[in-house]
């Protein structure tokens, strides 16, 4: 009677071992709600948010330089001028002189030139301070209204690559949080699923456990009556030693991986009594080619934008040496009114028309080929940038062309190994009932029971690389 309670007993533990794999135990915390929680409370997303918001608030400003600039100059002077006092030249008598600038200028960047535009107004105050200052103690110099443009390069014009690479460097900005916020997901899924997975080898090892701990039982109770060998019965407490030996190494690693998680999401430890991690539904077969992803990894990767900023200044700097290394031609122009007199309001009437133009001619006649080396260097240092460019997207195609292969691969592997728990329950199941009617013997038990556990190991571990694919993907090419 209590042999056939034993058998039982056993039967029972099979079909519970047996239960479909996705339904075993309660479930909780979905993978959506841990890739939320990760993305909130990981430090590296929040530095990202930083970074992003930085790099905005530095492209805003450039953008508002680039709007006309009004500004008020104030600049006091004070200068003395010591000269031989026993001559009485006026330009080698003493001084001691005071004077006050103030200028209001409107300043407009002329972006399709490179130059600056300018319309003001200043005044100027000077104090002579001397014992023959009798005739011009003061003077004041008042300009109404003056107008000028300045380019101190002609034909650069170094806006339009500021422009090209402030553009660029917030795009790269822009790519790179999203890219980290999806590589927080990637790093998150992997821990995900591989808490998922050694939570069911543990539970597949307490299972065992159990199992071989009623097995051992009948053992005993068919030795009593002489039914199996001591050799048998010795072979099942060796099974049941390394049933606990493996029960042991499963909850250290389940242990880690919940550490690891919980490190992830900043908590100080994920309850030990957690309900099996749900694993989601598979998602359909991607229909991307190889070059498709390739492209994509391209498009959304932020190493390679970061890369195509280099190279636009790398060719900014290139085109500026080009332009110096010859002959270098600024320009100033400058026009307006004013006129001088020793009180303020006198030096606003009867204002004079100016006009003053200066243009300034820079020849190397003699550099020792220093301008030219320059533009060489300009140009070494773009083509390095350019081979740069295309590693990073060389790099970038394999990455995504070999996940997506590696991808597939899962996919037909965890239909495989799905199919092969199927079968390996299906011949357990029958084994165990066999035994317990007699029909069959413990090494044929043992075996059917060693190959359920090794598919389902292997059925685990395809899922886990197959959801790591799955998100590493994702986190290249940016696809749902």
């Amino acid at each position: 009677m209590k042999n056939r309670i034993c058998i039982h007993l056993l039967t029972g533990l099979t079909s519970l071992c047996l239960l479909p794999l996705g339904s075993r135990g309660q479930t909780s915390l979905t993978l959506d709600e841990v890739i939320r929680l990760a993305q909130d409370s990981a430090i590296t997303a929040f530095q990202s948010r930083q970074e992003y918001q930085s790099r905005q608030a530095s492209y805003e400003a450039f953008e508002a330089l680039r709007k006309p600039q009004l500004t008020l100059k104030v600049v006091p002077n004070y200068s003395r001028i010591v000269s031989d006092p026993s001559r009485d030249y006026v330009y080698l008598r003493n001084y001691d002189i005071f004077s006050t600038s103030a200028q209001i200028r409107l300043t407009q960047k002329m972006l399709n030139f490179g130059g600056e535009a300018y319309i003001g107004t200043q005044a100027i105050w000077s104090e002579f301070f001397r014992k023959e200052a009798s005739g011009y103690p003061r003077q004041f110099v008042a300009s109404p209204v003056l107008v000028g443009y300045n380019h101190s390069l002609l034909g650069y014009n170094p806006f339009r690559w500021e422009k090209k690479v402030e553009d660029q460097r917030l795009e790269a900005a822009r790519s790179q949080h999203e890219y980290n916020l999806r590589r927080i997901a990637e790093e998150t899924a992997v821990r995900y699923f591989r808490l998922a997975r050694q939570q069911r080898v543990l539970q597949m090892r307490q299972y065992e456990l159990e199992m071989n701990d009623t097995l051992l039982s009948i053992t005993r109770e068919k030795k009593s009556i002489a039914a199996v060998t001591l050799a048998e019965l010795h072979s099942i407490e060796v099974q049941q030693q390394n049933a606990i030996n493996l029960l042991n190494v499963a909850r250290e690693d389940e242990q880690k991986a919940r550490t690891e998680l919980a490190s992830l999401l900043r908590m100080d430890q994920i309850p030990v009594d957690l309900p099996l991690l749900a694993i989601p539904d598979t998602p359909p077969a991607t229909r991307y080619t190889p070059e498709e992803v390739a492209k994509l990894a391209v498009s959304n990767s932020p190493a390679y934008k970061h890369q195509l900023t280099e190279l636009t200044e790398a060719r900014h700097q290139e085109d500026k040496a080009h332009k110096e290394r010859g002959i270098n031609v600024g320009l100033d122009i400058n026009l307006g009114l004013q006129q001088v007199n020793t009180t303020l309001g006198s030096a606003y009437k009867n204002q004079q028309l100016y006009a003053l133009g200066a243009v300034q001619l820079t020849i190397p006649l003699m550099d020792h080929g220093a301008a030219k080396k320059r533009h060489a260097a300009a140009v070494g240092w773009t083509e390095r940038q350019e081979s740069a460019l295309h590693e990073v997207e060389r790099l970038l195609a394999e990455d995504a062309t070999v996940t997506l292969l590696k991808l597939q691969s899962n996919r037909m592997m965890l239909t495989s190994t799905e199919k092969t728990v199927e079968l390996a329950e299906e011949a357990f199941n029958e084994t165990a009932v066999n035994y317990a009617n007699g029909l069959c013997d413990i090494n044929t038990y043992t075996l059917a029971q060693s190959r359920w556990s090794t598919a389902y190991i292997n059925y685990l571990a395809a899922m886990e690389e197959f959801w790591v694919a799955h998100y590493h993907l994702q986190t290249l090419i940016k696809y749902e």
